[in-house]
């Protein structure tokens, strides 16, 4: 992975609401999922800390440049972050990554300090300088701009910097209580954020924290007082002023994720939380635009709705799918598999399918739309307003329609939280099998259009089929959360016009047969008239002439004529009526000068 990548931003984010004012404006960071993603990022997959520190000194500066923050322009000036900085949640990335870059510092000089025990002066004072840059992000962080998460995360940031600096200093009591604080309020934000997927992040890190307790415990003493010092410790911090705060600040939290965090209710069974802003923003707009659809009874204005809510789902999933390329269920989705009934999907891939589930929902409505446009314009132009004509409707048309819709109601029937509903699964077969019945008899109106009466005729029976079946499954059904009402009265009014076209197919198709018989008389007819028409005068009519073996009527032999233009005659009339000029004169002149000596024996002898 390149060096210069970064996690996701959405760890990072100004929390902005709606419901209450007095949290608009507070900071959120997510500091130990955000120090998580880089760290698995950028070389501590492979425990590489030297390229984790260069990535936290690219990081640093990035953000000091963006938010305008630069020690100085050529020289060096150092510039203490106040709170009157906080104007960003990203500033408190500054303090958190300087704090993180000495620390993977002093692990790279751990590394080397086998062999080089010198190096362990430098390490201490290396991780010295981590916890100054801790302290002043747990200072930054008691600021009223920011909220209780990010105040409890900086706490515990600090604790657990100031503890591995007592564990390397051997001071085995001192960083017992600061493991025991880390521990402690890492476990409760893991509570308070219950369902959130940073919250996997928090157990993880009370995981880590587990051996170093156990060390500490050990070097202090007895085994059997182990337990007891922990539980006293953490009955000190329960009573103690801290409690109370993290307790403050833990019901904050909670107030917050009300707001924060949307709960959807999908079906009624499976119960989402939403923290993606553009998320929640996605399914309120859905909602705005489900009103306007209430409201709007034009066909144009209805389908330019659904064309932006799917505009906008494409987006909205995007971001979750993106969000779930490490997920072992998702992976196996995209590689084409089927999810079985004992996989528990996460919540984001709950979500995902959540949104995935909007979506066709909303294009097979879209569709149903059309549809009863399609059926009402059937076989007939109509005009709109400015005279312009519509298209002309066709069978193939509703045909291609209904294969989508059957393929949507496939789709969802394959989504992770609806495989295992057993309920949804019976009303999705349903469901196919109803719209299974419309296509079968659009498809028989279609071959009747192009005269193929044997596959209309079969398409019927395949409606009958249908019917039937769809009538049986609807006595098997106990529960159901379709209109079977609804549907029945459709299927009632298609059995109807079934037993009218079966009517028309039937007298169709003997009038083809009559007029078949018809053409033929009249193919032998214009068979003679044809034969003496030369063969020049119809090469655009196909005609098996047993004539042109024997006496051939190719052409006329006496050929027309045809006017031509002939080719014109130039007369100059206009010589006569000029008046040359008189060039007597120079015609002696050039007498004269050919005469001499040559000349006089010419005239001498009587030659000219």
């Amino acid at each position: 992975m390149p060096q210069n990548s970064e996690p996701s931003q959405t760890a990072v984010s100004e929390t902005v609401t709606t419901e209450q004012p007095s949290l608009s404006s507070t900071l959120t960071l997510e500091a130990l999922k955000v120090l998580k993603e880089s760290q698995q990022q950028h070389g501590l997959r492979h425990m590489d800390y030297q390229r984790y520190r260069s990535y936290c000194s690219r990081r640093v500066r990035r953000v000091r440049k963006t938010l305008h923050v630069q020690c100085g322009q050529r020289k060096y000036q150092k510039r203490e972050l106040t709170e009157d900085d906080l104007t960003d949640s990203k500033i408190l990335l500054i303090p958190l990554f300087q704090a993180e870059r000495a620390w993977s510092y002093a692990m790279q000089l751990k590394q080397e300090a086998n062999s080089e025990p010198r190096k362990r002066f430098h390490l201490l004072n290396r991780l010295r300088k981590a916890i100054r840059h801790a302290n002043q992000l747990e200072k930054l962080s008691q600021s009223v701009k920011c909220d209780a998460r990010t105040k409890l995360e900086a706490q515990g940031y600090q604790a657990l910097m100031q503890g591995l600096f007592n564990f390397e200093m051997q001071k085995w009591k001192e960083s017992l209580e600061n493991f025991i604080l880390a521990k402690n309020i890492y476990e409760k934000l893991s509570l308070a954020l219950k369902g959130d997927d940073s919250q996997i992040y928090y157990n993880q890190k009370c995981e880590e924290i587990e051996p170093n307790l156990r060390y500490c415990n050990y070097k202090l003493g007895d085994k059997s007082a182990q337990k007891d010092l922990i539980n006293l410790k953490l009955k000190s911090i329960a009573g103690s002023e801290l409690s109370e705060t993290i307790d403050n600040l833990i019901s904050e939290t909670k107030e917050k994720q009300v707001i924060t965090f949307s709960e959807v209710s999908w079906r009624n069974k499976i119960a989402l939380q939403i923290k993606n802003e553009k998320i929640r923003f996605f399914l309120s707009n859905v909602q705005e635009y489900e009103k306007q659809l209430h409201t709007t009874e034009n066909f144009d204005s209805k389908v330019k709705i659904y064309e932006s809510i799917l505009k906008e789902s494409v987006d909205t999933i995007q971001i979750v799918r993106d969000e779930l390329k490490l997920d072992p269920l998702f992976q196996k989705i995209q590689k084409g598999a089927s999810l079985q009934l004992d996989d528990k999907p996460s919540n984001l891939l709950l979500l995902f399918a959540y949104l995935s589930w909007t979506r066709i929902n909303k294009t097979i409505e879209r569709n149903l739309l059309m549809l009863d446009v399609y059926t009402s314009q059937l076989g007939s132009s109509s005009q709109v307003d400015d005279g312009s004509k519509v298209k002309n409707v066709k069978p193939q048309d509703i045909v291609r329609l209904y294969d989508i819709i059957i393929q949507n109601y496939t789709d969802m029937a394959q989504l992770p939280g609806l495989i295992a509903d057993q309920d949804y699964q019976n009303d999705s077969e349903l469901t196919v099998l109803f719209y299974k019945t419309f296509r079968a008899y659009y498809i028989s109106l279609f071959y009747l259009a192009i005269k193929k009466y044997q596959e209309a005729i079969g398409f019927c029976f395949k409606v009958d089929g249908y019917l039937k079946q769809f009538d049986l499954m609807t006595k098997q059904m106990k529960k159901t959360e379709l209109k079977i009402d609804e549907m029945k009265s459709k299927l009632e009014k298609l059995r109807t016009d079934l037993e009218q076209f079966k009517f028309k197919l039937q007298a169709e198709a003997l009038l083809e047969d009559k007029m078949e018989d018809l053409s033929l008389k009249e193919q032998e007819q214009n068979k003679e008239k044809l034969e003496k028409i030369p063969l020049t005068d119809r090469l655009d009519i196909y005609l098996e002439d047993s004539s042109l073996c024997t006496q051939a009527n190719v052409a006329r032999l006496t050929l027309n004529f045809e006017p031509i233009p002939c080719k014109p005659l130039f007369f100059d009339l206009a010589l006569n009526h000029l008046e040359l000029p008189n060039l007597d004169d120079k015609i002696e002149q050039k007498q004269q000068a050919q005469q001499g000596v040559k000349g006089f024996f010419k005239g001498f002898f009587g030659f000219k």
